[in-house]
């Protein structure tokens, strides 16, 4: 009996062995950087998106990876990073993409586009991507373009995505300005491209338009007034909010002040307005004259100008913060996105229920040596995609607002009976009235004033 048992494992051990060759025959793809099985397209789904934009820069396996939807790899990621970034995100669940700068050609026999798009599919192969991110940034943010430029780009578009964007090849991201694109008020475009894109993502850059910054003024990277404005103008052209993806820089800008002026508010700190120059009277902002950095090096550089609320400036309309430093005798104005500012961003997003946001770029927050863990846990995962802190990951604003809480319900305890001691004593002294005595005193109030 104990050699039939044998016998027939035996036998049925031969039985599986070709098999299970031949789905690791079937798992060998070539030129794969990891576990075969992560080198596919996934295209994982979430209701609420957190994408981050990739530029190679860093170590992405440090990156907080738990909540993270889509990682998008900028042009500037070499060919293994890439590869390698495709296969953490799949192994995290998230999806991939890579940006591809779309060609300024609006001639659409231009052997430049078909060169590009060969370019592109090889890439989608290699890569295995989820999605294609369409940087269009440069096409539609022509400055002085008329109406005709609406056709132009049109037909440019019907082009590509007909004979080169068809199903089942990866979903377009479409990277769009930070407001929608409009040329002598037609602003069909969007309209458009809201057919053919599965998102856009806006720009968080707040100088991709002409009629942004016509003084050349130093000030926030997104103002959260052209954030609200852009969001809104997309939604009453017609675009869903779960077709938008808003972008947030976090990195700031250090610029050098050419000419700068000083004025104080009654109450308030000296505020210092920095104007940075023209090329050639051009009436183009001289965008040499500010230098990016990433907050990573703003909170290494300046560390207490970055914590101390004191020692830094907070815009309120802006709502955004920024430095007033002088190196080698010029004066320097350096904007980025604090808490308080990414705080508001955040909770903006959230509360018009659009698709997500796109963090631009992790890179910028990875840096050795730099505690970025409060960005990373607090700010970015359970704040927007809970509407909570976790107790894990709680950090300063949490304590703050724990110590808020407590102190208002010890204060309303001490209230309360502060006034009930008063009371009681009031009553001591005064004897009880009877309920409702002095209800027959008349007062002048009428609900149907008219000057209420």
């Amino acid at each position: 009996m104990e050699i039939r048992r044998i016998i027939i494992s035996l036998g049925i051990s031969l039985m599986l062995t070709p098999v299970a060759l031949s789905v690791n025959v079937a798992y060998e793809i070539k030129g794969c950087p990891c576990d075969p099985v992560y080198c596919r397209v996934h295209k994982f789904s979430y209701k609420d998106e957190i994408v981050v934009v990739a530029e190679g820069k860093t170590d992405h396996s440090k990156w907080v990876w738990n909540e993270i939807s889509t990682v998008i790899a900028m042009e500037s990621v070499p060919e293994s990073e890439a590869k390698n970034l495709m296969c953490t995100a799949h192994q995290n669940h998230a999806n991939f993409a890579f940006v591809r700068e779309v060609p300024l050609t609006t001639n659409t026999s231009d052997p430049i586009l078909e060169d590009w798009q060969k370019e592109t599919a090889d890439m989608e192969k290699m890569f295995y991507a989820d999605y294609i991110a369409l940087d269009l940034l440069k096409l539609l943010g022509q400055c002085k373009a008329d109406s005709s430029h609406v056709q132009e780009v049109l037909s440019l578009l019907t082009f590509m995505i007909t004979n080169y964007f068809t199903p089942p090849g990866a979903e377009l991201l479409c990277i769009v300005p930070y407001k929608p694109p409009c040329y002598d008020g037609d602003c069909s475009l969007s309209q458009y491209m809201a057919k053919h894109c599965a998102a856009f993502i806006t720009s968080p850059e707040s100088f991709t338009t002409c009629d942004t910054n016509p003084n050349c003024i130093a000030k926030a990277t997104i103002p959260m007034t052209s954030l609200v404005f852009g969001v809104e103008e997309y939604i009453d052209h017609g675009l869903t909010p779960d077709k938008l993806l808003i972008g947030i820089p976090w990195h700031g800008y250090d610029y050098t002040c050419i000419n700068y002026t000083t004025h104080k508010k009654t109450g308030s700190t000296e505020q210092l307005t920095c104007y940075f120059d023209e090329i050639n009277t051009s009436k183009t902002c001289n965008m040499t004259l500010r230098k990016k950095l990433s907050l990573a090096e703003i909170k290494s550089n300046y560390p207490e100008q970055y914590k101390n609320s004191k020692s830094h400036h907070y815009h309120p309309i802006y709502r955004s913060d920024y430095i007033n430093v002088k190196k080698e005798g010029q004066q320097h104005q350096i904007w980025y996105e604090g808490h308080d500012s990414l705080l508001d961003k955040y909770m903006y997003i959230r509360s018009m229920e659009v698709k997500g946001m796109v963090i631009w770029t992790a890179d910028d927050l990875s840096a050795k040596g730099i505690d970025d863990g409060t960005e990373w846990n607090w700010i970015l995962h359970s704040l927007f995609s809970k509407g909570e802190i976790q107790e894990k990951s709680r950090d300063m604003a949490g304590i703050v607002a724990g110590i808020a809480v407590g102190c208002f319900v010890l204060g309303s305890f001490l209230g309360f009976a502060f006034g009930c001691a008063v009371m009681r004593k009031r009553m001591h002294k005064k004897g009880l009235r009877l309920p409702f005595q002095r209800d027959d005193e008349e007062t002048d109030f009428h609900d149907d004033d008219n000057t209420l």
